[in-house]
């Protein structure tokens, strides 16, 4: 078993308690034996030098008998100083006998001294001093027991007095210790200690399972054998952070891009925490490294980067990481004058299949596209989702005829698909706008909206194809308008300088009963007084998100008149058709608004109809239907305007809950001459009548006209042939 720190600590306490009591013991009689015996032999040797000088004078006097005057030698030897007992002074001659002598001879242990005698510089002879060392021993003894007592007096202070503190502090650094043994046995960070040239000393369980191997295996090896650690950018072998904080003094890290290769193999994101460990000098005595493993926390900050970044449905590149890539585009473009191109790309009949299949299938649709899109392009192009079903590309380093070539596989490719959901095949188109990304482009949004007009004109253009945006005059001058068609409108508005009018219908067929009806047109009435119809503003208005506010103008307007318009055409079964635009049936606070509005004029639900055009209900079928299902709760009636103009008019019409069906007046206007027309409007008519929907034809310009649409069978004739726009409101 290994003895505890408080054991090895009374250990060594009790060994040097005994180590200072023997010293005490035997040095105290040791050190006053020396000092009485120095002291002693001092004295004689004094005495010897003082007998000596006395016999000098003598010896100076008689040269060559001196030694013969025994008398006079024992004379001078009675002279100060005096003799005291055990004390024994002899006179020898240069040969070493013995000439005279005073005192009694000393017996047992003794200490003698002499000096030389001398006739001027030549030595003749030697007085010797002895005395008996009995004093000394004497001495000697008392000093051992004072010695003995002495030592086991600072034995007994020594071990007993601070052993208790001593134990105390000894017990809490042991705690102390424990703890921190404790403490990094339990924590998850890997946690390393070095000597001062990097060796290992210690090692935690985490960081043995970090490393995957154990302390036995790694004792004393350098960390540069025990630590693989990578870049994760380059890929490429680093050093450890440690060795930084060793050669610096100084904490050190590695963070964000370091992985640890563990003896197993496995890959581990980590960070670096390195500190030196220095002792109260300042002197380096080694180093602590702290390994936490960031697996998880980098993977979910990796994530939430590609979340930040890319769009979740279908991993293409959002917006803001596009608009991002294509501002670096031009300052590439600026300073390496490499240019490229830019394209917005928006699907055409996307709408249909995500209204009439659900989201689910838009959904689906739009990840497949994505994938259909991403193929046509090369790697360095960067394909992004915009927003709903609007895409964007980037063409880096890409001149226009290349360009051209990609977006014409990318049309081609989108022509060729087919989109099968639930058994049922659809199709879409795509719209695509270009512009170039040069050393002249500003700002990445300046570029984005020019190829967003491109894309625009596109679909103007006839839809599914490429527009390269043309920065000329006519265009520029066409925005100017649009701009300033913006600041009339709005001002019209605020100063209610619009002006109503109507048209109203003939009947032609018994089944519509004598209610009559008349739809609403609306005029901008400019500062001057002219009236401009709806075909030079509604443009503007519909691009710069305005026909919400007019349609809310219109429905006010015509609520707050109703009674008197009712009154003034005599007949309490009137009905009034009021258009609306596509922006208003997305607006979700029209219902509220209408609602609003007819319990404030108190509104006969009955003969309202609202009108929106085919096209509207086609790109806004989920919200059309919606729309018009609340509004019929409440008794309003619907029409479907220009019908027949889309492409698959029929395959959607009986999943609209409308009234009525207005034939596109482009088939109308033509019926006398063209049999195609009179086909179609007979073929409108007939299956509007078997879904249960009143008809309406427009642009019944004259009589014949209303005759052959009585005899086809349709109910209702609009046009000049029947009543010209008149003033709504009487002033």
């Amino acid at each position: 078993m290994t003895p505890s720190i408080p054991d090895k600590l009374d250990k060594l306490l009790l060994h040097l308690s005994l180590t200072i009591s023997i010293v005490v013991v035997f040095g105290l009689p040791a050190v006053s034996a020396f000092i009485a015996y120095s002291d002693l032999s001092k004295e004689l040797t004094f005495k010897a030098r003082i007998k000596a000088n006395a016999q000098k004078e003598m010896i100076t006097t008689l040269p060559q008998t001196w030694m013969f005057a025994e008398n006079r030698m024992q004379g001078i030897l009675a002279r100060e100083p005096v003799l005291l007992e055990n004390e024994f002074v002899q006179i020898f001659d240069d040969q070493g006998n013995e000439l005279t002598s005073a005192g009694e001879p000393i017996k047992g242990r003794f200490i003698q001294r002499s000096y030389p005698l001398y006739d001027l510089y030549r030595i003749v002879g030697k007085v010797v001093v002895s005395t008996s060392l009995s004093h000394v021993i004497h001495n000697t003894l008392v000093s051992s027991v004072l010695g003995l007592f002495m030592g086991s007096l600072v034995l007994l202070v020594l071990w007993f007095l601070p052993v208790k503190k001593l134990r105390r502090l000894s017990t809490e650094l042991s705690e102390e210790k424990q703890q921190a043994e404790v403490t990094l046995q339990s924590i998850h960070d890997g946690v390393l200690r070095t000597d001062k040239k990097g060796s290992l000393v210690y090692l935690n369980p985490a960081a043995e399972k970090l490393i995957g191997r154990s302390f036995y295996e790694l004792n004393r090896k350098a960390i540069s054998e025990i630590l693989t650690l990578i870049d994760e950018q380059t890929n490429s072998e680093v050093e450890s952070a440690l060795y930084k904080a060793i050669n610096t003094k100084r904490s050190a890290s590695c963070q964000g891009r370091c992985s640890l290769i563990s003896h197993d193999n496995r890959t581990i994101a980590v960070e670096e925490q390195a500190v030196p460990l220095l002792d109260n000098s300042g002197k380096l005595i080694g180093g602590v490294l702290c390994l936490s493993d960031v697996t998880i926390f980098r993977k979910r900050l990796k994530q939430q980067s590609w979340q930040a970044s890319h769009d979740s449905l279908t991993g293409l590149i959002n917006r803001r990481e596009f608009e991002e890539r294509v501002a670096k585009a031009i300052e590439r473009a600026q300073v390496e004058k490499r240019s490229g191109l830019l394209c917005f790309m928006d699907l055409d009949g996307f709408k249909i299949v995500n209204d009439t299949c659900g989201h689910n299938a838009g959904d689906e649709l739009l990840i497949q596209l994505s994938r259909i899109i991403s193929a046509q392009v090369r790697t360095s192009d960067s394909v992004a989702r915009l927003g709903g079903d609007e895409f964007g590309l980037l063409l880096d380093g890409c001149d226009e005829e290349r360009g051209r070539i990609i977006a014409n596989s990318i049309l081609s490719a989108v022509k060729n698909f087919h989109f099968f959901y639930n058994g049922k095949s659809n199709t879409v188109g795509i719209s695509i706008g270009m512009t170039s990304v040069t050393s002249r482009s500003r700002k990445a949004k300046d570029v984005m909206s020019e190829a967003d007009s491109a894309c625009y004109w596109a679909k103007e253009s006839g839809r599914h194809r490429l527009c390269i945006f043309q920065d000329n005059k006519a265009e520029l001058t066409a925005r100017r308008n649009e701009v300033s068609w913006v600041e009339r409108i709005k001002s019209a508005l605020e100063e209610d300088r619009f002006s109503l009018y109507y048209q109203t219908f003939q009947t032609l067929s018994d089944r519509t009963g004598p209610r009559q009806h008349l739809e609403i047109l609306l005029r901008l009435v400019s500062e001057s007084g002219e009236l401009i119809p709806p075909g030079r503003f509604f443009p503007a208005a519909e691009r710069y998100n305005l026909m919400p506010q007019i349609d809310q103008w219109v429905i006010n307007k015509v609520f707050s008149e109703f009674h008197n318009i009712r009154a003034d055409h005599g007949d309490s079964g009137l009905m009034v058709n009021i258009n609306l635009s596509g922006a208003s049936i997305n607006c979700l606070e029209l219902c509220d608004f209408i609602k609003a509005k007819i319990t404030q004029y108190n509104i006969d639900t009955t003969s309202i109809c609202f009108e929106i055009t085919e096209t509207v209900a086609v790109r806004n079928l989920r919200a059309a239907t919606d729309f018009i299902n609340e509004c019929k709760q409440i008794g309003i009636q619907f029409a479907i305007d220009d019908f027949g103009t889309g492409a698959n008019f029929f395959s959607y019409l009986k999943n609209i809950p409308v009234d009525y069906l207005k034939i596109d007046g482009s088939f109308v206007k033509n019926i006398e001459q063209d049999e195609v027309d009179r086909a179609m409007t007979e073929t409108i008519n007939r299956i509007g009548h078997l879904l249960g929907k009143i008809t309406i034809a427009e642009f019944a310009e004259n009589q014949p006209i209303i005759d052959i649409l009585n005899e086809i069978g349709v109910d209702f004739a609009q046009g000049f042939g029947v009543c010209k726009p008149m003033p709504l409101i009487k002033t």
